[in-house]
């Protein structure tokens, strides 16, 4: 806080942006335990430990089961000490971590060191730095939360090449500490010293406004930003929702379902798309091609669904984010070859984007920075169930169809479905008046 203290007036730009990018290598780090990092794994782990592909493919369901525990308390964690310190925590927990991986020799120890990982992937990374954001963005906020997940993407990539260079030439142990390595390097130094809870901790305010304001002083009394569209004015500081205030809160409950069924969805077509690639004829080099393209796209969506959600109303951003989920997922039941296999991937990409970027911005938009930690935890909750049993689901349907026809459909008619009810995810009204220091409380 003190080094950001000095350097807030040295940079020619906000330096809310320095936050965000001091942020976003905590999500570019989170990767190190995607799925994709252990897909280039499995087969290595396996010859060399001789564990089943399925027992090494449970490391990641119990970090799912753990996640789902621990996401409410990541959230209080974030409101109570602050998203900073449970940042740094997180990435010095996630380096340690992946290099003990290096020496986990029995599926206990794996379990352990993978999933705690995970916990960090699924919660305090993407929920901090989307909170951090939000905080220092008004107008400005869906841009700088596509940002941070603009290089989440970009980790995801990085991770998977650096996993697949240094296991060919090097083995297991020594990719494990490299990864866990470049976790430590890139990420705990900028999100100890350059991130900062608030603007008016520092002495500025939300999207670099001109004001004077006190460090410190009461979020409460912050005047309103001027100049923000109606089209995409978020609920402003002094209408902030307390957790106990939410969940009473239609509106929350149905964006906790919106977030459930887009994970189930799209975690289920995530882990079953390259297979399905080749039941339908696609090489593994195609295949993997198509995956990757994914990537690069969810890279470059995360810009563009933060420009859209500063521009309209975001439950309509979330609407069209449905949409093309549906068309997404009926490319891939009518891909017969390799454009069309291709075409599928690349919508793929825009909702992975859509749906990291708009769901971090109708919470904070809809229920105020306050008690934004909480309410993102509590609410992720959703997301989790949707991507535990969604796979799972996938993988019964398909032992017993022997094919993804069914399920694909079924997805199809979830997305559109969600694409209505979304529009009925309106802003809550608050009843009564959020007191000056309630938020303590």
């Amino acid at each position: 806080m003190l080094l950001a203290s000095r350097l807030r007036d040295t940079f020619p730009f906000y330096y809310g942006w320095i936050v965000v990018a001091a942020s976003s290598t905590v999500v570019f780090a989170r990767m190190a335990p995607a799925i994709t990092t252990l897909t280039v794994l499995i087969f290595p782990i396996s010859q060399q430990l001789g564990w089943s592909r399925t027992l090494i493919a449970g490391s990641v369901s119990a970090g799912a089961i753990a996640s789902l525990v621990l996401s409410p308390v990541v959230g209080w964690l974030i409101d109570r000490f602050g998203a900073r310190p449970v940042l740094v925590s997180s990435v010095l927990a996630l380096g340690v971590a992946m290099i003990s991986l290096a020496w986990a020799t029995i599926p206990l120890t794996f379990y352990i060191a993978f999933a705690a990982g995970r916990v960090v992937f699924h919660t305090s990374a993407p929920i901090g730095s989307s909170t951090v954001a939000a905080r220092w963005f008004i107008r400005k906020r869906g841009r700088a939360i596509g940002v941070i997940f603009l290089i989440g993407a970009v980790g995801g990539i990085v991770y998977t090449m650096v996993a697949s260079l240094v296991v060919e030439s090097y083995g297991l142990k020594t990719t494990w500490i490299v990864i866990g390595l470049m976790v430590l390097a890139i990420s705990v130094a900028p999100s100890l010293f350059l991130v900062a809870e608030r603007p008016e901790d520092i002495g500025l305010l939300p999207d670099g406004d001109e004001s004077e304001v006190t460090p410190g002083k009461n979020e409460a009394s912050i005047p309103d930003p001027v100049g923000v569209k109606e089209t995409a004015l978020p609920e402003e500081d002094d209408d902030s929702w307390l957790l106990g205030e939410a969940v009473r809160s239609g509106t929350f409950w149905l964006l906790v379902f919106m977030g459930f069924t887009c994970y189930f969805v799209h975690t289920s077509i995530g882990v079953h798309m390259g297979a399905y690639f080749r039941d339908i004829g696609l090489g593994a080099t195609s295949a993997a091609l198509a995956v990757s393209l994914s990537w690069s796209v969810s890279a470059i969506g995360s810009l563009v669904w933060g420009w859209i959600t500063d521009r309209v109303q975001v439950r309509h951003a979330y609407c069209w984010m449905f949409l093309v989920q549906a068309v997404s997922t009926l490319c891939l039941m009518l891909a017969g070859g390799t454009m069309g296999v291709f075409l599928a991937s690349a919508l793929f990409g825009v909702v992975s984007a859509g749906s990291n970027v708009v769901p971090s911005v109708i919470y904070a938009n809809y229920f105020g920075r306050l008690s934004l930690g909480k309410i993102r935890g509590l609410g992720e909750v959703g997301v989790l169930l949707g991507q535990a049993t969604g796979p799972v689901i996938a993988g019964i349907l398909f032992s017993r169809q022997g094919g993804y026809d069914t399920i694909f459909l079924v997805f199809v008619v979830l997305a559109l479905t969600c694409s209505l009810l979304v529009l009925k995810a309106k802003s809550p009204v608050r009843t009564t008046p959020l007191l000056v220091g309630s938020h303590a409380s």
